[in-house]
């Protein structure tokens, strides 16, 4: 009877095997170097750890990028509206003026909306990254300690 196992599996079972042999040389008096087994442990750990504060990093200065992007666009947008209505401004009726004022504040809203909004986006990634690095401090401090614990 054939037992299938699935990747999961197979390498959790793989990792009991391994820990099984370097149990095996130990007893057998064979020196392990503990050094590399802790650094090997701790750069697993710490790698994925930086990779996610590289990550939030990313995601912080993207956020402000597409900020002032749109506070570019925007401008662009209220800057259009502000030449027409200088050239135009004798050819419009009042309402017709007052409408074309009210885009440009409206603009201006949404510029202050996009402020706050970006504001409320890098705040929690700036957040997010705070857990991380202090994660990663303390999995790294914890790894340091480990090592002096243990006494081969």
């Amino acid at each position: 009877m054939t037992i299938q196992y699935s990747n999961l599996l197979k390498g959790f079972i793989q990792e009991l095997d391994d820990c099984y042999v370097l149990m095996k040389e130990k007893q057998e008096g064979k020196k392990l170097e503990v050094e590399y087994i802790f650094k090997d442990m701790q750069d697993k750990k710490l790698d994925s750890i930086k990779e996610l504060i590289d990550d939030i990093t990313q995601m912080i200065e993207e956020r402000k990028k597409l900020r002032d992007e749109i506070f570019a666009d925007l401008d662009n947008i209220a800057l259009k509206i502000n030449n027409f209505l200088t050239e135009q401004k004798d050819r419009l009726k009042p309402e017709e003026i007052v409408e074309i004022k009210r885009k440009v504040v409206e603009i201006e809203q949404s510029k202050s909306q996009e402020k706050l909004n970006a504001w409320k986006d890098i705040s929690a990634l700036k957040k997010e990254l705070r857990e991380h690095l202090r994660e990663f401090k303390d999995k790294k401090d914890g790894f340091k300690m480990l090592e002096s614990m243990v006494d081969l």
